[in-house]
This record gives C-alpha cells, structure tokens and sequence, in this order.
C-alpha cells in the first residue's frame, strides 16, 4: 500500500538522521587556562579509544593520544620519543639535535634538528597498537637558506613501506613521495608542492591524516589544505613495530651544490594519533573560517561529554576562541562553541550564549574546512512541509504500526529542522574530520 510505503520511509529517514548525527557542543565546565581541565557536553562525540600505551601524562592527567609531547621538560628522551639515528639510539651533540629556550607563539621551548656532519637523525616514536589510519599534527619552522631534508616520516610493512615529507631549499611548499608497492598505489607520484607554503622563519601548523581504509592521504597547512592523495597507501598502514621520524634526515651540501648546509628544522606541541578524533579551539565563530587552530589533549573521552588538558597556544588571556570536536569519522560541529581563554566557562547550552554567526554558517552550503578536510555541505531547502499532504492526518491508518512508523518519520524530520534553525549547534561533516636513504 502507498501509506504503509510512505510511512516506512519516513521512518527509514528517522533511523537514517539518527546514524548520521554529527558533533555537537551545548556546554561547557571548567577553567580555560593552560593545563587545566575543560569538559564539552553535548552528543554526537561518538567513541575513541586509548591509543596513550606508555601511561603518559600532560599536566598531571593521563591523556588518551598515542604520542604527545611540547618539549617543555628540556628532555630529548620523553613522552614516548627518543634521539635515533640509523635505526640505533642517538648521542648527539647539541649542535645537531637540541631542546631550546623559545620557539611558537605561547610556547618557551622546542626541538632543533640541525646539519652539522651527518644527515640521518632526529627524534622518533615506535608504532604499537596502530591501525589503519594515522593523524599527526606539529608545530614547524625553517629559517632562511634551509636546506632539504625529510622533516616527517613514516615506516610500515611492505608493501606500504613508507612515506615522507620534505621541503626546503628552493622553495618552502610541503613535497613528498610515497615508496609504496601495493596494487593500490599504481601510479603514484611524488609531490612537489602546492597549496600555502612554509614561509621562512615563521612557525606553521602541518597536519597528516593517512586513512588505508579509504586509500587517503591528506597534508593540510595552518589549517588549509595543502595536497591530498588517492594512491599512496596499502590497504592496511602495518605500522607496529616501526618509527615516525621528525625529522627523518636532513641534506648537506653534497646534495644540491645550491643548497648549502644551513638553516636547521624546527619543531614543536608534536601530536601522533591513531584516529582522527580530537577537540579543537580555533580563532573564528566557524570551522570554516578559522586559521588558527589548537589542538588540545584528550583525557576523556564519551558521545555526549569529552574531556580534555587546555593548551592555549597562540590565544592570549581574554580572548574569545571556539571549541569544535572532531569525530572519528571526520564530522566536526560547524559552529564553534565560544570560550574565554583564562576564564571559567558555565554550564549553559549553546542556544542559551545566543547565535554565533560567521561565514560558512548556512546550512546547505559547500566549502573547504580548514583544519581537517574538506567540507561538503548538503544542499537543501527550508521548507518544513506544512502543507496538504505533509501530516500523518491525511494518510488513512492501514494499522496501529504504520500510523507509528509514520509519526517517527515526522518526528525525526521535525527534530531535524529544529536543529538546522539553532546556529550555535549546527554541524556540516568534513572529508577525511592530514625517496631516498636511511633507516626503517
């Protein structure tokens, strides 16, 4: 029958809204300064699990990354990462490798890697408990007359192998090349840069997101996509028991006479993590416009309520900034949730804060998230259908079930666009919410 044909669709439609609920944030409790606790409330967070398998911990409180450390011990050996060179632990002198006073806005130290008489060295972490996808975030700097090298690295199994990022003398764009053997990277080129460059003497944010379960790899810069890649990765990463190097290498002058050995590679707030899902505070009311974005540490994490270790990064005291989760499938809340940096937050909802407006806010609209992926609005209109026809009045009741499916389906789509008329907690979802010798 037509009506009990309508009605299971509706309801269809229901279940279907509910599986694809995305982020979003309504509270938020605690004190927004560095190192201190601050939990989001809300549903749509989804699952994460606890990839942190050395029990580390960031300002006191255990964190769920798998690797997380902003050098602010002074030690090169800590949080997981340790010198290596050539497959060996390192000694190096502090002309070569470094912890120094300085480093990105709100930061006092960070890593050095520079070339003096050998180019393989930096620091690393060994893979364990990884599966098929990988996130990294890190804070990097070269000064002028940099050299080339590898500032970012991955080790795998064959046939994945590894991949690597590099950039440096003459020109600062991200390049790479993926030494994958699988069916599944025929054809694959190495990269030599578009998108924002890494201008010189001046701190960026570079992300890395490798998905095997979707064939993706994606490198974005200070929150925009850099260049993104359908054929660099196996079908599975095979990642344990192998290193992320940063950097894996850096050139000396052997390499390109027009590249002298100077300049060095410079990091900082290093976050390696084996899923996507994480919290996020940014600059702008929407994910879509924010720029400057911090990456903040994970100690807690449920659909409806996650935890997390401020780091305010660049934001000074007083400042309004936005909170955004990120789901492990890559869905994020459009709408930031606003804070103040340095002030204690309420427990209020975001409707109760009143509207957050900014660009990329209608419903419906297409664009590139800036953090994470791209974004991929889906088109529509407004219209809630009250008109003849709209209501389950109008259809006949073959029986007390479709009258009930019926009424689910209405439900739901009237749920939904109640949703889409309350700004501070609308969401749209992301995709994705980034050769040469030495050692495996």
């Amino acid at each position: 029958m037509r009506t009990t044909s309508l009605c299971a669709l509706l309801a269809t439609f229901a279940v279907s809204s509910v599986a694809l609920a995305e982020p979003s944030i309504q509270g938020a409790t605690g004190n927004v300064e560095p190192g201190q606790a601050l939990t989001l409330s809300g549903s749509g967070f989804g699952t994460r699990v606890d990839f942190n398998d050395i029990g580390d911990e960031w300002s006191g409180s255990h964190h769920l990354a798998f690797r997380f450390t902003d050098f602010e011990d002074g030690a090169l050996e800590n949080d997981g990462f340790y010198p290596q060179k050539s497959d060996s632990p390192w000694s190096p002198s502090t002309e070569e490798l470094a912890i120094l006073d300085g480093g990105p806005t709100g930061s006092s130290k960070y890593l050095r890697r520079a070339y003096t008489d050998g180019e393989v060295g930096g620091i690393s972490a060994d893979f364990n408990g990884a599966g098929d996808q990988l996130y990294t975030s890190f804070k990097f700097m070269m000064p002028p007359d940099t050299q080339s090298g590898k500032l970012w690295r991955m080790w795998a199994d064959d046939p994945q192998n590894d991949i690597f990022l590099s950039s440096g003398c003459s020109d600062y764009y991200l390049r790479g090349a993926s030494e994958c053997g699988a069916s599944s990277c025929a054809g694959a080129e190495t990269e030599w840069g578009e998108g924002p460059e890494l201008t010189a003497g001046t701190w960026h944010r570079v992300e890395v997101w490798a998905d095997a379960t979707t064939g993706t790899f994606t490198t974005w810069i200070d929150g925009q996509v850099a260049w993104s890649k359908d054929n660099w990765l196996a079908t599975s990463l095979s990642l344990d028991g192998h290193t992320i190097d940063f950097p894996n290498m850096i050139d000396d002058e052997t390499r390109d006479p027009d590249c002298p050995p100077l300049g060095s590679y410079n990091y900082d707030d290093i976050y390696v993590d084996f899923t996507q899902a994480r919290v996020e505070l940014g600059d702008m009311p929407t994910w879509s416009a924010s720029t400057l974005k911090e990456v903040q540490i994970p100690t807690s994490w449920a659909d409806g309520s996650v935890e997390v270790r401020v780091s305010t990064g660049p934001f000074a005291d007083g400042k309004t900034v936005y909170a955004y989760v990120v789901a492990a499938d890559g869905s994020v809340n459009e709408m930031g949730y606003p804070i103040t940096i340095s002030g204690s937050t309420g427990s209020g909802s975001t409707t109760s804060s009143g509207p957050v407006t900014g660009a990329g806010a209608t419903v419906g609209s297409a664009g590139e998230g800036t953090g994470s992926g791209a974004g991929s609005g889906s088109g529509g209109g407004d219209s809630s259908g009250d008109g003849e026809g709209s209501g389950c009045s109008h259809v006949p009741m073959q029986s007390q079930g479709s009258g009930w499916l019926c009424a689910v389906g209405l439900f739901a789509i009237a749920a939904l666009m109640r949703a889409h008329q309350q700004p501070a907690t609308r969401s749209k979802r992301i995709s994705v919410a980034a050769p040469g010798s030495a050692r495996k």
